[in-house]
């Protein structure tokens, strides 16, 4: 499933916090193995394969919404504000 982290796949292009990272956090931005871009959620600092939290598809088309995704891939819900997306996903993690 695309939607899930495995650092072997995925390109991460800047890595770090944000104002819209939640605390003990951190976010990557980046694609996967299909280049599809995504933000991804850590729990700390490192963005591992088992610090995964979940992640955010971003739109590559423009009538397209960006699309929430648990740390097994499963389906979370749209994204209308991404501080309030990365808050549900980890708190869906904790």
């Amino acid at each position: 499933m695309p939607a899930k982290f495995l650092a072997a796949h995925c390109t991460i292009n800047w890595h770090g916090t944000d104002d819209d990272t939640p605390p003990g956090h951190s976010v990557a931005t980046g694609t996967d193995a299909f280049g599809t871009p995504y933000l991804w959620l850590f729990e700390g600092e490192e963005p591992t394969d088992d610090a995964f939290v979940g992640s955010i598809s971003i739109p590559v088309v423009h009538d397209q919404s960006p699309l929430a995704y648990g740390r097994g891939g499963g389906y979370v819900g749209t994204v209308d504000n991404f501080r309030d997306a990365l808050a549900r996903l980890a708190a869906r993690a904790a």
